[in-house]
């Protein structure tokens, strides 16, 4: 049976591509700026109540700071999604373009400006990449957010084990296959964050210089097959 088509960027490779992206980011911002995450604003949510509940109030600043940064983030991407509607220009390119950038200020001033700026412009960064990507083989997915995706990974062995639901296998290994990659992701940067002293930043900026790469790639590609 002939597998249907989907967009470039609901490919498995790019969505794992992002998770990827994504545990890199949470984890360089976690070691690397006050174990504040850039894109896991749960996680932020609940340090900040815990902080909150120790009355240690001069250290909530850092999660209050990634979390409206996010939020701004969020709302600058929605505004360029309605500006990009009626044009031609990639939406997800330029998306990725915005990422690499913000991500490269972030490496230019390291050690430069203080944790909670770094965290803000890391939220930045991690805000544009949610926002533009969503789905994954035509169906729901967050590069950023694992409970959900652990959840659908579950769910979908259990139907295609129990119930003998061969798409429902299938999904179940793409989805731990973006498990996976966010945990590779993580694991990048905690490996060479001593090697690199401070600056394994550059491991998602490589991550995202290598997607945007494929994107255009793959894109011009099927442009050529039609």
């Amino acid at each position: 049976m002939r597998q249907k088509a989907f967009p470039v960027h609901e490919e498995l490779i790019f969505g794992s591509g992002l998770t990827m992206i994504a545990g890199a980011l949470d984890a360089y911002s976690y070691l690397e700026h006050g174990a504040v995450f850039a894109g896991l604003q749960t996680g932020n949510l609940i340090l900040l109540g815990i902080n909150f509940g120790h009355l240690q109030l001069a250290q909530m600043g850092r999660y209050l700071t990634a979390l409206l940064a996010f939020a701004l983030g969020t709302a600058l991407a929605r505004l360029l999604q309605h500006f990009l509607a009626q044009r031609k220009t990639s939406p997800q390119s330029v998306a990725l373009w915005v990422e690499f950038a913000i991500l490269i200020v972030a490496l230019a001033t390291t050690n430069v400006i203080p944790d909670w700026a770094a965290t803000a412009l890391l939220s930045l960064a991690a805000a544009v990449e949610l926002q533009e990507f969503r789905r994954i083989k035509g169906a729901p997915f967050t590069p950023l957010m694992m409970t959900g995706n652990l959840r659908t990974a579950t769910e979908s062995l259990v139907d295609g084990l129990r119930y003998h639901d061969r798409e429902a296998r299938g999904k179940a290994i793409d989805t731990f296959a973006v498990l996976g990659s966010f945990i590779v992701g993580a694991v990048l940067v905690a490996a060479f964050s001593h090697l690199l002293a401070g600056y394994a930043i550059l491991v998602p900026i490589l991550l995202v210089a290598a997607l945007i790469f494929w994107l255009y790639q793959q894109s011009h590609r099927r442009q050529w097959k039609h």
